[in-house]
């Protein structure tokens, strides 16, 4: 950032651009004289976006993944490249609970107009309707916040991950919330005036054929990741000796026991070039039933609490830190959000939050 008037110091910026600022009718969690203890930054999108829209296009077969999936995975892949498709593209794997491994693409578009007429077109082509896919399921998993429902932070501004590869206005300077318990709130510009209390639950309507499970309202999706590429040896021996174990047992907490307290579903996925090779970054995926509930888990929860404590230890033995870390949080209305599942098994994804509740009630 560039100085203040007579040399001064700048003053952070606000995670909310200034175009998102309203008057706040609900407090933030700290002071306008906060200082945060350690720089980062959110990514600004252009004025004229109104919604973003991330998509998960996965699929799944028993360990090893089979070469149908993997024929599923490169068609799916070539449809991105067709008109009105992403903006950004990557690819992601991880083994689930069930022992399936999955293979998915994250796709990212800054024009909800442009994927609605590229999701029409290729729908069913992506899910497989009117096949009965052998040797392998498929789903989507979608999401198309306002970007006032929308919050990005980066520990650097030098690598565009996830969003901020769509993200138009490149990074902010130095902001101001972050580095406090409330601050993922603070940095939601749809939370200056709503308290984002959710309604209802996930219901699966028809239980037939290709499985399409209805959300509910303000339901909270977060994505948070972890890139090491750059990280020299002692960095990496405290990383993986320290940090990721705790965070490790949080992702599987979660996977398994996250419906206790509110999460739906949680993958832990490592980041790879789609033919196999895995990269040096890796990045949970947790649905939950409240942004609430989330902030409860961070919060308190002593699996997150022990990351946290993992974390702090980490950065303060490596200084200046090469371990770059990301994440966005959207929360999203009913009609913002849609899941669906072909020849999948019972707990992928939100699939399993559908069939825990009696089928086709609200």
């Amino acid at each position: 950032m560039a100085p203040g008037p007579g040399g001064l110091e700048p003053a952070m910026e606000s995670s909310i651009p200034a175009h998102l600022t309203v008057k706040r009718t609900r407090t933030k969690r700290v002071g306008e004289n906060y200082t945060p203890p350690y720089p980062s930054y959110s990514v600004r999108f252009a004025e004229g976006v109104s919604n973003l829209v991330c998509a998960f296009l996965g699929v799944q077969s028993k360990q090893p993944l089979s070469r149908e999936a993997k024929a599923a995975s490169d068609g799916m892949w070539e449809l991105c490249a067709r008109d009105d498709g992403p903006i950004s593209r990557e690819h992601a794997v991880h083994t689930d609970e069930q022992g399936f491994d999955n293979q998915v693409i994250i796709a990212y578009w800054d024009d909800a107009e442009a994927y609605g007429r590229w999701f029409q077109e290729h729908r069913d082509a992506l899910i497989g309707a009117g096949l009965e896919p052998a040797g392998h399921g498929r789903w989507i998993e979608a999401f198309a916040p306002e970007a006032r429902g929308f919050e990005t932070l980066y520990s650097s501004n030098t690598f565009p991950e996830g969003a901020a590869r769509v993200a138009t206005g490149a990074y902010s300077g130095e902001i101001q919330e972050h580095g406090y318990w409330g601050s993922m709130r603070d940095r939601l510009p749809i939370a200056q005036t709503e308290a984002l209390e959710p309604a209802g639950d996930p219901f699966i309507p028809d239980n037939s054929g290709i499985v399409r499970v209805e959300p509910h309202h303000n339901l909270a999706v977060i994505r948070s990741g972890q890139d090491w590429s750059l990280c020299e040896d002692s960095e990496l021996a405290s990383y993986f000796g320290d940090v990721e174990p705790q965070l490790k047992a949080g992702m599987d907490f979660l996977t398994t026991e996250g419906a206790s307290i509110g999460c739906y579903a949680n993958r832990y996925m490592t980041s790879s070039d789609g033919d196999g090779t895995v990269l040096e970054q890796s990045f949970g995926l947790s649905f939950w039933h409240s942004l609430e509930d989330m902030e409860r888990w961070a919060e308190s929860h002593p699996t997150h609490v022990a990351i946290f404590m993992a974390a702090m230890k980490f950065l303060q033995a490596n200084a200046g830190a090469k371990l770059r870390l990301s994440h966005e949080v959207a929360v999203v209305s009913r009609d913002q959000q849609y899941y669906e599942y072909n020849n999948c098994h019972s707990t992928t994804g939100i699939l399993g939050a559908g069939r825990a509740l009696r089928v086709g009630h609200a």
